[in-house]
């Protein structure tokens, strides 16, 4: 077993070398299933992730995974020693789940320009108010305040599920729907955006996130991963941009129950802003 210091990040992974051993990180700052993946292309036989508080851990890895991944409490975590033998036994249980995309349009709109997206679900124990009933709400916002405007007329407002369990929904969407995504000229994608852990942020294309921070110097920038729903649009090669407010302290916890409709508005406001510059470039480039 080895230590790796920090939560789990490529970096951090880079300041040892866990190839064939059980990596020991902590949890916070990037999702169980990055931490997993940086594990495996690290070399690890196996990762143990420690919380950061006492009780049940409410998490998933979003995805399927060949290595063998454990939880455990912040006590058993401190006992934990460089070096110690360890064998992780994980019990997994698969089963087929329904699940249902939310597809919204203008009446006539068959070929959209722009699709406006967030997910629906939460994970198990998690109500999800910020994850992700902000993004959500704020793709509902978006909908209603573009209704009889030129965007409605060229877009979708799509509410994914299964994003928690691995961007099914989004996968499934760009799978079944090739016509529309190899037409769109970007897809917009909100997570997260109702709690301020950092100021509201952009990550995605460089082009779009260029055009946003110039129409709203206030947005920050961020680097936009593949585990959100933004990522199969982007791996279709559709533009993406990505409005994020950063993991708060309660992400995946059952104390995911308090989202601010301040911040959610502030999200729509600020997208509104800086949606024709970034529409602009986007019809530009294709």
């Amino acid at each position: 077993m080895i230590l790796v210091p920090g939560v789990g990040t490529a970096e951090d992974f880079q300041k040892v070398d866990a190839r064939g051993k059980v990596a020991v990180v902590n949890r916070g700052q990037i999702p169980f299933g990055q931490k997993a993946r940086n594990a495996l292309t690290a070399g690890a036989a196996g990762l143990i992730v420690v919380n950061n508080e006492a009780g049940d851990l409410h998490g998933t890895l979003g995805e399927r995974t060949v290595l063998p991944v454990l939880a455990v409490t912040p006590a058993v975590g401190a006992a934990l020693r460089e070096g110690q033998p360890v064998t992780l036994r994980v019990r997994v249980h698969e089963g087929e789940v329904r699940g249902v995309n939310v597809v919204a349009f203008k009446s006539g709109v068959t070929q959209p320009d722009w699709l406006f997206g967030g997910h629906l679900d939460s994970v198990t124990g998690a109500p999800g108010a910020n994850d992700n009933l902000s993004g959500s709400v704020a793709v509902l916002e978006l909908a209603r305040r573009a209704v009889n405007t030129p965007i409605a007329a060229r877009s979708s407002f799509v509410l994914f599920d299964g994003e928690e369990d691995g961007l099914r929904g989004s996968r499934v969407f760009v799978k079944d729907h090739p016509g529309v995504v190899q037409h769109l000229k970007a897809m917009f994608n909100f997570d997260m955006v109702g709690v301020n852990v950092m100021p509201l942020a952009v990550g995605g294309d460089s082009e779009l996130v260029k055009a946003a921070r110039q129409a709203v110097p206030t947005l920050g920038t961020f680097r936009a991963g593949g585990d959100s729903d933004h990522a199969p649009f982007s791996q279709a090669g559709v533009p993406v941009l990505f409005f994020h407010r950063g993991l708060d302290e309660h992400y995946h916890q059952p104390g995911d129950t308090l989202a601010d409709p301040a911040l959610i508005r502030g999200a729509v406001d600020t997208a509104l802003k800086a949606v024709d510059a970034v529409l602009s470039v986007a019809s530009a480039g294709k």
